[in-house]
């Protein structure tokens, strides 16, 4: 009789799913968890398997020939021993610290011009100071190889208009890094200075129309309505390039100074891991850029810890 009848399903329950599960199914594209997980997979080979790996790496010693041996903190000690590594760490500091400084403050330079103009006007700047941002690095890097090549080059034929003499430039273990620098920041320079006139363009119009009625002048106008305005959007670039400058990677590689004047933590981990084949103490320095900028940016967020309000 039970078996004519077919078997008695329990109350809640759904072609023997859970209505619960069942509703909240019917709330979600096939598509969309398609997406999701296609997106989880990728991330999961891109990146969380070699973090993970790299970890690994850091702890063993490997030659690509020889069997991994398992060496402890060794690498990490031999690092933190290591004279080239400190260089390389001074070198990036100094280059991080003129590039944020340089760069975020032309940009924030260039974002109030351009929010005083209007129509094509606008348009027409804001597209040529981005345009260095989509130009390929490797296009970037040799158009300012051949502007400061010692002979010929654009900069020294300026410079011998005007009665100076030629530099050096990346032939130069003084001038070589700042020659470096000075390419980063008319690369970065446009997209920093878009992302700080999306944030000028959002303060409501009317403050500075009240501010206008009272009298308040140009730098009254800047230091106490547009910077404290658009604090969130500056600490956002600013972090930002603390993480790019430290591991900017492929200008140094392809514009590099003489013996190791331009050598920053990515280049060094590079030569560590694929020139000299020590991946164990590649590893271990790309664990400390990691953790290097995993510090520094909670410690950014926490130093600034503002809120949009107007």
């Amino acid at each position: 009789m039970a078996e004519s009848l077919g078997a008695v399903r329990p109350t809640g329950e759904k072609d023997g799913v859970p209505r619960h599960i069942a509703r909240g199914a019917r709330g979600y594209s096939g598509l969309g968890i398609g997406f999701a997980i296609g997106i989880t997979l990728f991330y999961a080979v891109v990146f969380i398997i070699p973090f993970f790996t790299a970890i690994w790496l850091s702890f063993q010693n490997w030659d690509y020939i020889v069997t991994p041996k398992f060496v402890g903190f060794r690498n990490f000690s031999k690092l933190f021993s290591s004279d080239q590594f400190w260089k390389a760490v001074w070198t990036t500091v100094k280059f991080s610290t003129v590039e944020i400084s340089v760069g975020v403050g032309l940009a924030l330079v260039l974002a109030l011009m351009i929010s005083q103009m209007k129509g094509k006007l606008e348009g027409l700047f804001v597209a040529l100071y981005y345009l260095p941002m989509i130009t390929p690095t490797v296009v970037s890097v040799y158009l300012w190889r051949w502007l400061y090549r010692p002979t010929g080059g654009v900069f020294n034929s300026i410079l011998l208009a005007v009665g100076l003499p030629e530099q050096p430039f990346l032939a130069s273990t003084q001038q070589a890094l700042w020659c470096v620098t000075a390419m980063i920041v008319w690369m970065n320079v446009g997209g920093a200075a878009v992302i700080l006139l999306a944030g000028i363009k959002d303060i409501p119009q009317s403050l500075y129309d009240a501010a206008k009625i009272d009298g308040a002048g140009f730098w009254q106008v800047f230091f106490r309505i547009t910077i404290p305005l658009i604090q969130p959007v500056l600490i956002y670039q600013i972090v930002v390039s603390v993480i790019g400058t430290v591991q900017m990677f492929d200008p140094f590689f392809l514009m590099p100074g003489p013996g190791n004047s331009t050598r920053t933590l990515a280049p060094y981990a590079y030569q560590l891991g694929f020139q000299t084949l020590n991946l164990g103490f590649g590893a271990a320095t790309s664990i400390f850029i990691f953790l290097m900028l995993l510090f520094a940016t909670i410690f950014q967020l926490q130093r600034w810890q503002i809120t949009w309000e107007y």
